[in-house]
C-alpha cells in the first residue's frame, strides 16, 4: 500500500518533470516563428499610427527576442487574411 509520503514524492516528481518539459517547449516557438506581425486597424486617421506603435514594437522585439513588425490594415478582414 502506498504511503502518503510516497504519493507526495511521486506527485512532486510529476509536477517538476512537467514544468521542465514546458520550459523546453516554450523556447521552441522562436525557431518556428522568427518574426511576429502585429496588425492594427486605425479608428480614424491612419497617419501617425506607425510613430505611435513603434515604441511598443521595439519593446516587444527586445523582450521576446524576435523581430516584431507592424502592419496597418484597412479593415478586420485584411488582418485575418494577413494582408
Amino acid at each position: 500500500m502506498l504511503t502518503r509520503r510516497t504519493l507526495m514524492t511521486v506527485a512532486t516528481a510529476a509536477v517538476l518533470s512537467a514544468g521542465f518539459a514546458g520550459a523546453a517547449a516554450a523556447q521552441d516557438w522562436k525557431a518556428k516563428y522568427p518574426e511576429l506581425v502585429f496588425a492594427v486597424i486605425p479608428a480614424e486617421n491612419a497617419s501617425g499610427v506607425t510613430d505611435r506603435y513603434q515604441p511598443l514594437m521595439d519593446y516587444l522585439s527586445k523582450e521576446l527576442g524576435v523581430k516584431v513588425t507592424l502592419r496597418v490594415a484597412n479593415d478586420y478582414a485584411a488582418v485575418i487574411e494577413g494582408q
